[in-house]
């Protein structure tokens, strides 16, 4: 099983997941031209991807899933609710397979289980992807590390885990009131803390091998301080898994689970 993160962040969203064969594309939120670049800078086949599968309607997750899913001729699975909010220009002329969030969805030979999280978004869920041996999580843009996800996020090989922010870099970063406040709110972002925290409540049976710290903020985030607030809890658990950080602007490196 193949992944690779092409991107994470407020500028642009998208990761492969593929298993002996079909790919499938989490998210679009880059222009055609910068994802076949990095694409190619990761050694993937475009060709490859089957489908396009939305977590949300903001722009930074679906801005570009018009042009590849138009140019490769693939189907864009999504909800209603996050469908209607779609610009009608990226719509055109676009397969869309609709799905509630909850189901478990056959894509690319690889079943996927949805499940609602909270963000400021009109139906926003993550996943859990299961090929033939491994299991791969990906959950970001949330507000709240609410318990019922450690029902969903059990058993995995790799987790693709938002930690958006650092606190005392937020409250004291130059954004208005109005977007800290939104940040901070259950469907806004998880904190470094809130991150580490959630993973903290997972049981992971020593089957993790990776960890993939995503969503980081530009203004009010580094990647040291986010390894710094997880390497405690990984340090002392079983199976120390490898802690990978997300990058806006460069794809992160191809795992083969």
């Amino acid at each position: 099983m193949i992944f690779c993160n092409l991107g994470s962040g407020s500028k642009g969203n998208s990761t492969y997941v593929q298993d002996d064969g079909p790919a499938l594309l989490v998210d679009q939120g880059f222009s055609l031209k910068n994802l076949l670049f990095r694409m190619m800078q990761a050694e993937l086949d475009p060709q490859a991807v089957r489908a396009v599968l939305l977590t949300h309607e903001h722009s930074d997750h679906q801005a570009g899933v018009g042009t590849f899913a138009r140019r490769f001729r693939v189907p864009v699975y999504t909800t209603e609710k996050t469908l209607s909010r779609i610009p009608e220009r990226i719509q055109k002329h676009l397969d869309f397979r609709i799905f509630q969030s909850g189901d478990e969805l056959d894509i690319a030979g690889m079943r996927i289980k949805t499940f609602h999280i909270p963000h400021d978004a009109v139906d926003p869920i993550g996943l859990v992807i299961a090929g033939k041996s491994h299991r791969i999580g990906i959950i970001t843009d949330i507000g709240a590390e609410v318990q019922y996800l450690r029902a969903y996020l059990q058993d995995l090989d790799l987790l693709f885990l938002e930690s958006n922010h650092d606190i005392e870099m937020l409250d004291k970063g130059p954004y208005p009131l109005w977007l800290r406040t939104r940040i901070r709110s259950r469907v806004g972002h998880l904190s470094n803390e809130q991150a580490a925290g959630l993973f903290r409540q997972l049981s992971l049976n020593g089957r993790l091998k990776h960890l993939v710290l995503a969503h980081l903020s530009e203004q009010n985030n580094t990647p040291d301080l986010v390894l710094k607030a997880f390497r405690l809890i990984t340090d002392s658990i079983l199976g120390i898994p490898q802690l990978h950080v997300a990058s806006q602007s460069l794809p992160g490196q191809r795992i083969e689970l």
